[in-house]
């Protein structure tokens, strides 16, 4: 089971099934468009897969929290996270841990932008990384072609 999900998640990525641009925002706000071929968690909210739109909600604070809303309004949540400073990178980018069968969301970084959204980890993914073996982690990210 796992190898097919292994196969599967390279034939999307091979056939360019990850989308995400970056799109500007008047008054600061920053906001990145994704399609999601995978369901995912948010804190402790299932989020099926689709298109989101991921903005910070609030641009002035040194602790950003992030809304992540299906483009359709039917699925959403809201996330808070800790900044980490790194490279910067031309693309929007997110990165998704899974472990065994489920995604968690983990990270947001803005095309431009030195500094990535790290979402604290929700009691869902604590426990999810103790029910699954250390060596069946991966981290997925989502690249901006």
């Amino acid at each position: 089971m796992n190898r097919h999900l292994i196969t599967l998640l390279a034939i999307v990525i091979l056939t360019g099934a990850f989308t995400v641009s970056a799109n500007a925002q008047t008054a600061g706000a920053q906001k990145v468009v994704a399609n999601v071929p995978f369901a995912f968690n948010v804190g402790n909210t299932n989020l099926p897969a689709g298109k989101y739109t991921i903005t910070v909600i609030n641009p002035s604070s040194d602790r950003k929290i992030l809304q992540i809303r299906n483009v359709n309004g039917r699925a959403s949540a809201i996330v808070s996270t800790n900044a980490i400073a790194g490279i910067v990178s031309d693309d929007a980018r997110l990165t998704f841990k899974r472990y065994g069968d489920r995604y968690f969301f983990a990270e947001a970084q803005m095309a431009g932008d030195l500094t990535s959204f790290a979402a604290l980890k929700s009691h869902a993914e604590r426990a999810q990384k103790m029910l699954v073996a250390a060596g069946k982690q991966s981290v997925i990210v989502v690249v901006a072609e």
